[in-house]
């Protein structure tokens, strides 16, 4: 009976583990996939000078800052990314409703830097992590 419970507690870490390496539970998957679709829609919008889908697709990337799923990438880890992610949706959301093109503009490029941002040290992480466990 103990081994069964060594050997479940054993996989429990090592998936906890690598879940936690890889950067993404279901939940954060989701809301990476929803936040890439708006920040797309935003592009699309901002080069087409489609005020309505910009306004719609930053008002949906704000929500999904202000969800409760966002609150799972508030670690002190990721702080400075969200901070800085959050930061610009509201800007271009603001642009948005202010029918400002260019404003929006300026506030999407630190949008997607936070972005790319923090996708470059998780994956810097997970290189780390999977060399410590070539060793």
């Amino acid at each position: 009976m103990t081994t069964h419970r060594t050997l479940a507690l054993a996989i429990a870490v090592a998936l906890a583990l690598t879940s936690s390496m890889d950067g993404q539970t279901r939940r954060t998957n989701r809301v990476m996939r929803e936040k890439l679709e708006h920040a797309q829609r935003m592009l699309e919008a901002l080069t087409t000078s489609d005020y309505a889908m910009l306004r719609d697709s930053a008002g949906a990337l704000v929500r999904v800052v202000d969800s409760p799923e966002w609150d799972e990438l508030k670690t002190p880890e990721f702080q400075g990314y969200t901070e800085s992610f959050a930061t610009a949706s509201r800007d271009v959301a603001r642009a948005a409703g202010a029918r400002d093109l260019d404003a929006a503009a300026r506030a999407y490029a630190p949008l997607v830097a936070s972005c790319y941002a923090c996708h470059r040290y998780r994956k810097a992480a997970r290189l780390a992590f999977d060399l410590r466990q070539d060793r």
